[in-house]
C-alpha cells in the first residue's frame, strides 16, 4: 500500500464508513468527551475542539489517506458523526485497527458492522493478511465487537503492553485472517 489514493467510502448493512470532514468536529469533540472512550482509548483527556481540528487536518488530504485510512462511522440515512475506525499498516501485510462509538450510536450493531467493512476492505484491498486488534484490559465492548467479527483473541493478557497517558497498561491482543472474517449475512 504505498501510491496515494483517497479513503473509500465503505458500506456494511445500514453502516456507512466516510472520509472526515469539517461538518464533523462539533460531534467528534461531543464523542471524544465522554468518559468511556477516554477510559478506553488514547484519545487526549480532556478533549476539546483544538484537538479535533488538529486530528482532522493531521488525517486529511495527504499521503496518510491512502496509507492509514480514517474513517466516520455513521449510518446509511443519517451522514452524521456516530465514532471513527482506522488502520493503520504494520509493515508488509499487516495492519492494526482501532475504532470507538459514540454514546449516542451505542448497542445498535454499528460498530460490528464497521469493523467488518474496514477489515473486510483490508484484505481486498489493502494488501492485509492480518488484521491486529487491541484493547485495554476490560474493554468488554470492544472485545465483543472483535469476537463478532472473528477475530481469535489471545488467552493471555500482555502485560503493560501499552502507554496511556503515561501509564503502561495491560492489554488483551487479537488477529484476523481473510478466513476468519464472519460472512457479512451473519451480522445482518
Amino acid at each position: 500500500m504505498s501510491e496515494t489514493r483517497e479513503t473509500p467510502v465503505l458500506r456494511a448493512g445500514h453502516v456507512v464508513l466516510r472520509p472526515h470532514t469539517s461538518d464533523d468536529i462539533d460531534l467528534m469533540t461531543r464523542a471524544c468527551q465522554d468518559p468511556e472512550i477516554a477510559r478506553w482509548t488514547m484519545v487526549p483527556d480532556p478533549y476539546d475542539e483544538t484537538h479535533a481540528r488538529a486530528y482532522l487536518d493531521r488525517i486529511t488530504g495527504g499521503a496518510v489517506d491512502a496509507e492509514f485510512p480514517r474513517w466516520v462511522i455513521c449510518s446509511a440515512d443519517d451522514n452524521s458523526y456516530m465514532g471513527g475506525m482506522g488502520l493503520v499498516a504494520r509493515g508488509v501485510g499487516s495492519m492494526k485497527v482501532g475504532y470507538f462509538v459514540a454514546p449516542w450510536a451505542r448497542d445498535r450493531g454499528i460498530a460490528t458492522l464497521a469493523l467488518w467493512a474496514a477489515c473486510d476492505w483490508a484484505f481486498r484491498e489493502g494488501e492485509c493478511e492480518v488484521v491486529h486488534w487491541d484493547a485495554l484490559s476490560g474493554n468488554d465492548r470492544s472485545r465483543r465487537v472483535a469476537e463478532k467479527v472473528g477475530f481469535q483473541i489471545k488467552t493471555d493478557v500482555m502485560r503493560k503492553w501499552v502507554e496511556v497517558r503515561g501509564q503502561l497498561t495491560d492489554s488483551w491482543l487479537g488477529d484476523l485472517l481473510p478466513e476468519d472474517l464472519v460472512p457479512l449475512k451473519s451480522l445482518l
